[in-house]
């Protein structure tokens, strides 16, 4: 029963590490010039999505999707329709995909990126930010792409691991 509901939770741990500790430990309250914005939920809901199939990575998208728009957004709907679409479009569960680690990492960061940059659109075009498009780049783009790329780089095998252990425990529960 807990295998079942083990994505889900590791998803929620993820979305409350996210708001909670990693808020106590940034380091821009230490004098660090650069924003590090975590995604590390939205990371592991795309891999979740690439490993257990399109509709998982959807209802996964879209659940986390108004929880970040509930506690983090201005705006209600930008993060549900953003993570749902970008979890629809990029969890491709063909086989090569799932066997090719460095396509799970690409599609993953690519993800990330375009989360990214349709968050920062948006909140531009709502009129939500005044943050112009160079400072967005060099403070909070390309910093948050590092940290959440070697976060990535780090966890992709043990996570892949996880996911076919998972599917091997769902096999057998069938």
């Amino acid at each position: 029963m807990i295998i079942r509901y083990s994505t889900f939770i590791a998803l929620f741990i993820l979305f409350i590490l996210e708001g909670t500790v990693y808020q106590v430990f940034a380091p821009d309250f230490h004098g660090f010039p650069y924003l590090l914005i975590p995604r590390w939920m939205f990371m592991l809901l795309l891999i979740a999505g690439i490993y257990r199939g399109r509709g998982y990575g959807l209802f996964y998208g879209i659940i986390f999707g108004v929880f970040y728009d509930i506690i983090y957004s201005q705006v209600l709907g930008v993060y549900t329709f953003g993570m749902g679409l970008l979890a629809y479009l990029l969890c491709n569960s063909i086989p090569i995909v799932k066997k090719n680690l460095s396509l799970i990492i690409l599609s993953v960061t690519l993800g990330v990126v375009l989360l990214e940059y349709y968050v920062y659109g948006m909140m531009t075009l709502l009129g939500k930010t005044e943050l112009s498009h160079e400072i967005f780049l060099s403070k909070r783009f390309f910093p948050t792409m590092i940290m959440n790329f070697i976060i990535l780089a780090i966890l992709a095998f043990p996570l892949r691991r996880w996911f076919q252990y998972f599917d091997r425990k769902m096999q057998d529960f069938n």
